[in-house]
């Protein structure tokens, strides 16, 4: 038998192999956590954006609607006018704050490829061969 072929199939060969293999595997891990994190950062500046645009041209829509309505009344009606305009954009913010929670609750939890990923791997570590 000659040295290399002894040496290859040594304890410490095996054992740089399997280091080799764990650090493989944790460096993907590492890479699908990283990814996962620039997405949750994606998704939630893109959906502070949005939210900021649409209450902001949602408030001036709200206060131009307003006004125009309160104009075109006749002066006996405006608080009529002005009360039924409060109770709608009332309900209105009420939809939005529930359709809003329904959003942030349907999103899947944050970084659940690795946790799933992670469960796998300590399934399979477990496993008896």
């Amino acid at each position: 038998m000659d040295d290399s072929e002894s040496s290859s199939y040594s304890f410490s060969g095996s054992v740089r192999r399997i280091g080799n293999s764990l650090l493989s595997l944790l460096q993907n891990r590492v890479d699908l956590f990283a990814l996962e994190l620039q997405e949750e950062k994606q998704w939630l500046v893109a959906t502070i954006l949005w939210a900021g645009a649409a209450m902001f041209f949602c408030g001036l829509a709200i206060i131009f609607v307003g006004f125009t309505l309160v104009w075109i009344v006749p002066d006996s009606a405006r608080p009529w006018v002005l009360g039924g305009l409060s109770t709608l954009f009332i309900l209105l913010a009420i939809l939005g704050v529930v359709g809003l929670r329904r959003l942030l609750r349907e999103k899947p939890s944050a970084f659940s490829e690795s946790v799933s990923e992670l469960k796998k791997d300590i399934a399979w570590i477990r496993s008896p061969d």
